[in-house]
């Protein structure tokens, strides 16, 4: 049942993902997909949250990419990374997954602009930083508070299978 709700919740993230251009901040709009996987990775078990990274970043890349698998190797690194370090974390403090999407942001930015970069595309590395990652950190942030206590919901039962 839990795994079923979880493929729910990724294939709604995927079908509204277009609509959120209309919520636009400066022209930056939150990474939900980013933020199921850090709220996933925070409260599963063992590898899963990189399972569901690569997961969620390869149905991305197919929908919505121009490069397929960036977003799922540049997901599974961000859930196997704080799915490895969520044993030795408080999950009921609301700050954890504020601060670990904080850091997820930079990281996802850091990590597709240096694939980017040698696949030969021409980036202005420092008006991407200055104009969008601030902007995006902020709403990344603030939007996975809001996800992050339904997902807690989702994973707070006795049976848990991740």
């Amino acid at each position: 049942m839990k795994t079923l709700l979880i493929c729910f919740i990724i294939i709604i993230n995927i079908i509204l993902q277009p609509v959120l251009h209309y919520i636009g901040i400066y022209n930056v709009m939150p990474n939900t997909s980013l933020i199921l996987v850090v709220c996933f990775a925070i409260n599963s078990k063992k590898n899963h949250g990189a399972l569901l990274g690569c997961i969620i970043g390869i149905l991305q890349d197919i929908i919505f990419g121009k490069i397929i698998g960036i977003n799922a190797l540049i997901y599974m690194v961000i859930g196997y990374i704080i799915n490895a370090i969520n044993r030795n974390i408080f999950k009921e403090n609301l700050a954890i997954p504020f601060i670990f999407t904080s850091l997820a942001t930079v990281l996802y930015y850091c990590i597709g602009l240096f694939f980017v970069y040698f696949l030969g595309y021409n980036l202005q590395f420092l008006s991407i930083f200055r104009n969008m990652l601030v902007v995006e950190v902020l709403y990344n942030s603030i939007f996975s508070l809001l996800v992050y206590i339904y997902v807690s919901k989702i994973f707070k039962t006795k049976r848990s299978r991740y």
